[in-house]
């Protein structure tokens, strides 16, 4: 079980997360978790 408690803003966010700030998450594809070795 869980709960989840959303806070609204009170100001508009100085930076969107994307890839304007160079986010890694962008564009990137399916792949396992960096607790898998990679099978070589």
């Amino acid at each position: 079980m869980g709960s989840l408690l959303y806070d609204k803003l009170t100001d508009a966010p100085d930076k969107v997360y994307g890839a304007r700030i160079g986010s890694s998450y962008q564009r990137q594809g399916l792949a396992l978790s960096k607790h898998f070795k990679p099978f070589a």
